[in-house]
């Protein structure tokens, strides 16, 4: 009788840990497509905003995709953990003033359960550390 107790035990306890080592048990999210971010910085009493639209592929847990900016275009690449995105954004730019200057931004945010991407954006280009949403569109 004591054998088939733990028999039984160690068969549910197995199955337990299938379950729980499931990819539908704990899913990562799929950050593949277009996303609109937003970026805001506020500089010596001002506010800079900046606004690419990224297009990105995934492939495991790696990015890679370009984004388009205002003022600015160029490639992206990252990590996803979880619901987690590390992207930096290798932006050269568009606009006639400012031609030859671009820099890299990263974008680092989490996910949440209401579709909207929150954390944060540093640039090489714009002192300070600013904050990000961003959504797929």
């Amino acid at each position: 009788m004591r054998v088939l107790t733990m028999l039984r035990s160690t068969t549910a306890l197995a199955a337990f840990a299938l379950f729980v080592a499931s990819p539908l048990a704990v899913q990562a999210a799929t950050f593949a497509g277009t996303w609109a971010f937003t970026g805001t910085f506020v500089e010596k009493g001002g506010m800079y905003v900046t606004a690419p639209v990224c297009v990105l592929r995934q492939t495991g847990n790696m990015l890679a995709g370009s984004c388009k900016g205002p003022n600015a275009i160029g490639s992206a690449n990252g990590t996803v953990n979880g619901r987690t995105i590390v992207l930096q954004w290798h932006a050269v730019s568009t606009n006639a003033a400012t031609r030859g200057r671009g820099g890299v931004s990263t974008l680092k945010g989490t996910w949440g359960s209401d579709g909207v991407v929150r954390g944060t954006i540093v640039s090489t280009s714009t002192p300070g550390t600013g904050v990000l949403t961003g959504q797929k569109v």
